[in-house]
This record gives structure tokens, sequence and C-alpha cells, in this order.
């Protein structure tokens, strides 16, 4: 008789609990439902087409970004422009000859296709700034985090966490403290002031959206990237 180890067994549970996170189509019937679908018409005509490319992050250290996204989270380098000596702009993306990246596509295609592809990410680095880039881990900004799908959470953790990727919270962890990178990059940290019985809620009710079977690592520059698991 086949025992398997504890690791299947974890990856199992945690399957069943993250297909169910921040999906309101996959919600137990007996939690309380805090999604309301959304019920808007056709957008306008002048839109259509529209589509979200790309999301762009600004950058002091390049290299180190290139490699965090490149090679630990395996988007390719599209193009890097070198606009002015101090100026550059670098895309990256998933190979979409497939869903999620498992159709493999050179940089020469990718960057022909640049204009009709999805979530891209754009960095861009003024390499003579006098000023100091401040991540929303350490200070709430307009920025909230990069979000990234992948086929088992469970086995992405592990592979970062081999790679020596900063790990903000892992899988199955619920966010207690109203202090720290966590807390900040959601709008509940000390910027948002001594409002604790409203925060309170908040940690009470993370798990109506599944948010403990979320992973949340850090790039070189402090940005959050937040890590679900795909449909199954």
């Amino acid at each position: 008789m086949h025992i398997p180890n504890l690791s299947s067994i974890l990856s199992f549970l945690l399957a069943i609990q993250t297909t169910k996170a921040c999906n309101p189509s996959r919600r137990d019937t007996n939690t309380p439902n805090p999604f309301t679908i959304g019920t808007d018409g056709p957008a306008p005509e002048a839109t259509k087409g529209f589509a979200l490319n790309h999301i762009g992050l600004l950058t002091t250290n390049l290299p180190a970004m290139k490699n965090f996204y490149g090679n630990i989270l395996g988007m390719r380098n599209i193009f890097d422009a070198q606009v002015t000596a101090e100026y550059s702009v670098t895309y990256m993306g998933y190979s979409q000859g497939g869903r999620n990246g498992t159709g493999f596509q050179t940089g020469a295609e990718m960057a022909v296709a640049k204009n009709n592809m999805y979530g891209l990410l754009e960095l861009v680095q003024f390499n003579v700034s006098d000023d100091r880039l401040i991540a929303s881990t350490e200070r709430t900004n307009t920025f909230g985090h990069v979000g990234l799908v992948v086929p088992d959470v469970a086995e992405a953790q592990a592979y970062l966490e081999a790679q020596g990727v900063a790990i903000l919270k892992k899988v199955g962890e619920a966010v207690e403290d109203f202090t720290g990178p966590v807390p900040n990059s959601m709008g509940i940290g000390e910027f948002a002031g001594l409002h604790l019985e409203a925060k309170r809620a908040l940690v009470k009710a993370q798990g109506l959206i599944g948010f403990e079977m979320f992973l949340m690592v850090t790039d070189p520059d402090g940005n959050v990237v937040e890590i679900q698991q795909q449909d199954v």
C-alpha cells in the first residue's frame, strides 16, 4: 500500500483551499460572501479593443530587477531601450504562445507582438536620480502589488525559497499585525493611522477571500509580488 508523503498531502490540501482564493465562483455557501458580481453592460463602443498591456515599475537597480523577474520568475526579456545615457526602458513578459507561458516565443517574436500582448512588465531606470525610491512595503503609496498565478502555489513557494527570494507571507499564514511590509502594501499599516477597530475587522475577515492561501514575496526593490494558484 502506497502511503503519500507529507508534502504531497500538504499540496493536495492547499490545492483545495487555493482554488477558492479570491474567486467568487468557488465560494463555500456556508460562509458570508463578500463578493458582488459585476453587472456592467457592454463597454463604450469607442473602447472596443482596449486591453491592459503592461504595468510599469521605476527602479534604480535594473540588473537585480531583471534577474528577479527573468531568471527567477521566468519572464523573458523582450527588449532594452537605452533612451539616453541615463534613462533606460526594459520590457519583460511571459511567452504567450500558450496559456501562462507554456508556448516558447523568442524575444524577437515577443517584440513584434508586444502591442498585442497582455500582462507585460516595464522597468524604467533613471540612473542619476538624487532621490531614493520608496516601495509600498516601506511606506504605503498608490502601488499595491504585482499579481501572478501559478499551477501549484506550494511548489512555487518551495522554489522561491530555494532561490533565496524574500518571503513576506507563506501559504497558509494569515496577516495578524498592523505594521510591517505586508500591512503597508495593503494600506493598513502605519499610514492608516490608529483605526484599530477597522484594522481588526479586516484581519478577521481576510478568510472570506482566501487571503491566507496567497503567497507574498518581494522583488529586489521591495515591491510585493502576490502569487495565487490557477483554477484547476
